[in-house]
């Protein structure tokens, strides 16, 4: 009896299956990728797709996936290996590569050498990070590179945060050790902008710090990384980059933000204000071999361009002569824009009388 009700429920049960895949696209079934959701460490929440038959972990430049920053683990720390079985399917083994420091699988230390079968959800630690296996479709995917971008952007300007910058700074350092190369580091702050949100309301000040984040972003190449330092203040990364090349990129930087219009009014779409900006530029290896100490630098050079006056680009070292007429490039025409605007001005402090 229970036989023929089956019988009779099942093309029943397909039907219903079959409208709902028809009425919801999320209810189809979706191809899920092998994948390692890294769930401590520098790449918090990012995934890494499996799509090699051999996969290395470890912080060496020839590993597949890098954990760059990581001095706990080895530069070929450990291995998974893709495997067909007879049905067709496919396996996954990690193996300890005979590392420094070993690899724990589910809190279990592996024995160096040997290959264990990685089941959906498994975690393993290598040095500093956990990694988990597990499948993932397009909608997870996208999930995690969500995710990804909350931890390591700034939610009001889209720019890296000061830690993600951090982070990069410790990789280009690594590859300018590497391979010789100098970086520059910019430190820029928009001048007087106190005096916006004073003036205006911390909304436009908001605004003006996304428009702002946009000209650095916009100015720079593309290789180039870009930062929320905090407040106003920006900071930026110029790999492969001297000093030279660096004031260039700087003083590019300081034209636009002095000749682009920013938003005066929420209401008022033509209400524009104008803003200038310092920058301080510091070059690696020249002026620190620290991180700290390289940013700190760059600041130093930043505040010096504030004491000159402002609106100004400072580098760190820069002589005496080369103060009294920094170099610049020469600005582009007028845009032609002949909308209203409003130059912020700071009034100067009048000696108190007697």
């Amino acid at each position: 009896m229970n036989l023929k009700l089956g019988a009779i429920l099942r093309p029943v049960n397909s039907l219903n299956q079959t409208q709902k895949l028809q009425a919801n696209p999320l209810a189809r079934p979706r191809q899920a990728r092998p994948a390692l959701v890294h769930m401590r460490g520098d790449y918090l929440g990012s995934s890494f797709r499996i799509e090699h038959a051999i996969t290395r972990i470890g912080r060496g430049s020839d590993a597949e996936l890098r954990l760059e920053n990581d001095d706990e683990a080895s530069r070929l720390h450990a291995r998974i290996e893709r495997l067909e079985t007879p049905t067709g399917h496919f396996q996954y083994w990690l193996t300890d590569l005979r590392s420094t420091n070993g690899t724990q699988l589910n809190g279990i230390p592996l024995v160096p050498g040997e290959a264990v079968l990685l089941h959906d959800g498994d975690k393993f630690s290598i040095g500093r990070h956990i990694l988990k296996f597990t499948f993932l479709d397009d909608i997870d995917e996208e999930f995690h590179r969500r995710i990804t971008e909350l931890i390591t952007h700034d939610d009001l300007t889209g720019l890296l945060n000061r830690k993600s910058f951090i982070l990069e700074m410790q990789r280009e350092m690594a590859r300018s050790n590497r391979y010789g190369h100098p970086f520059g580091l910019l430190m820029m702050d928009i001048d007087h902008f106190k005096r916006v949100n004073d003036t205006y309301g911390h909304l436009v000040g908001s605004q003006v710090l996304r428009e702002v984040a946009t000209v650095i972003r916009e100015t720079l190449r593309d290789s180039d990384i870009a930062g929320r330092y905090g407040g106003e203040e920006y900071i930026a990364l110029l790999p492969e980059t001297d000093r030279l090349r660096a004031h260039e990129a700087a003083e590019r930087i300081r034209q636009a933000i002095e000749r682009t219009p920013f938003t005066a009014s929420l209401n008022v779409p033509h209400h524009k204000l104008r803003l200038t900006i310092s920058i301080g530029i510091a070059s690696y290896p020249g002026d620190a071999a620290q991180i700290n100490d390289l940013i700190q630098r760059a600041d130093e050079a930043m505040y010096e361009a504030k004491r000159r006056g402002r609106n100004l680009v400072q580098t760190t070292g820069q002589s005496a002569a080369n103060r009294a007429t920094p170099p610049s490039l020469p600005l582009p025409p007028p845009s032609g824009d002949d909308s209203p605007t409003e130059h912020l001005t700071v009034e100067q402090p009048q000696p108190v009388k007697p």
